[in-house]
């Protein structure tokens, strides 16, 4: 790699920058760093990107997320440092390098994606230090004086384990590195295979815990057929393909759907209403929308699907959810109508006054008001056009 004793900084467009495809692969195209984010909006960007111009195009190797919110926030140029690379070979090398205690954290699979790239770099150089000491055992061996390496010369020429020097670079212990390697191969097989959904699960499973994911793969008859449920769309995670694997639940999402209402067999506390809206779906829980009769509030409460005794009922509020879907376009540019009216979807039914605030809404009175507020702000306008005009006469 070519040195750089005096680096060229100057402040270019980000439109004249292009992100090299490795960070895009290794650490996808866009990333959330809301605390890098506020930074750059209150001091700009104080670190320099690193570009190199080898090929006549401006290719970022450090700096990603600080182009993607300079775009954002519509910085008109950018601190850039120009590096010497002599071959696509360097490219990829300064990006590695540049990257390797990168602010922002790493998730398991990026890390082990950058491990891909250190053995490839590192085995040739370890050939080389065994065949280098090859040589010299050699020669010593042969020599008049017939004396050999000592030991501690011998080690520094034999160097480190490449796996061992690898797990340092990624900071993750030997065995646990280990067994990643084997994960990200299968991830890497089921991406080849066009089983995407599957090799998402798995590397969010990874993400969670190296081991828990090296045990997954390992059972060989569990993971095809997890694999296979998750690619049918039957479930979302491991760890539901898990759960259904060891307790027979297939999908146990399946029967809820959003906005339907439910009917519990005891109330989920003393001073909540026995029916619960269904207002989301996540990956663990179904979300519940339920009524606080003590005050009145929406409660949210999150449950497991195998935790609600609940009934299917049929929709208390068709009529009532209509006219709300038709006030939230009517008054889809009033962000607190909006909000409002978002907050009694997720009510299971509605009661007397929010059936009065509805026909407030849908009564004359806004657009009245509307109109009588409109028509003050003109008659401010042309006061005050009047006045200026009258200042600029005199």
């Amino acid at each position: 790699m070519s040195e750089v004793h005096h680096p060229a900084i100057v402040y270019i467009s980000p439109a004249e920058l292009v992100v090299h495809p490795k960070l895009i692969e290794i650490y996808g195209e866009n990333e959330n760093r809301p605390a890098l984010e506020k930074s750059i909006s209150e001091t700009g960007i104080l670190e320099s990107l690193k570009v190199s111009a080898r090929n006549g195009v401006n290719i970022v190797l450090a700096g990603k997320c600080r182009l993607q919110i300079a775009r954002k926030l519509a910085i008109a140029a950018v601190r850039v440092e120009f590096v010497e690379s002599a071959s696509p070979e360097e490219d990829l090398k300064l990006v590695l390098d540049y990257n390797l205690h990168r602010e922002g954290g790493k998730t398991y699979y990026q890390k082990f994606h950058e491990g891909q790239y250190w053995e490839s770099v590192l085995r040739p150089q370890a050939k080389e230090r065994q065949r280098e000491s090859a040589r010299r055992l050699n020669k010593s061996k042969y020599s008049n004086l017939n004396t050999s390496i000592d030991e501690k010369n011998f080690q520094e020429i034999k160097g480190k384990p490449v796996i061992q020097e690898v797990s340092e670079n990624l900071n993750i212990s030997v065995g646990s590195y280990h067994k990643g390697k084997k994960v990200f191969e299968v991830i890497s097989q089921l991406r080849e295979m066009k089983k995407l959904k599957a090799a998402v699960a798995l590397e969010m499973e990874l993400n969670r815990s190296i081991d828990a994911a090296y045990k997954f793969i390992c059972n060989q008859d569990m993971c095809n057929q997890v694999i296979d449920l998750i690619e049918a769309d039957e479930i979302r995670t491991i760890g539901d393909g898990i759960a259904w694997m060891r307790h027979g639940e297939r999908n146990p999402f399946r029967r809820f759907q959003l906005d339907q209402v439910y009917q519990f067999q005891t109330r989920l506390r003393p001073e909540w209403e026995i029916m619960g809206r269904v207002i989301g779906i996540t990956n663990e829980f179904v979300v519940f929308g339920l009524r606080n009769l003590v005050n009145m509030n929406l409660e949210i409460v999150n449950l497991r699907p195998r935790e609600i005794d609940a009934e299917l009922q049929d929709e208390p509020s068709a009529e009532q959810r209509q006219r709300i879907f038709h006030l939230m376009q009517k008054f889809s540019d009033v962000f607190p109508i909006q909000v409002s009216l978002a907050e009694l979807l997720k009510l299971p039914n509605l009661t007397d006054k929010e059936e009065v605030l509805l026909r407030i809404y849908e009564s004359d009175v806004f657009e009245k008001t509307w109109e009588n507020y409109k028509n003050q702000m003109q008659k401010i306008e042309v006061a005050m056009n009047s006045h200026r005009d009258n200042i600029r006469a005199a």
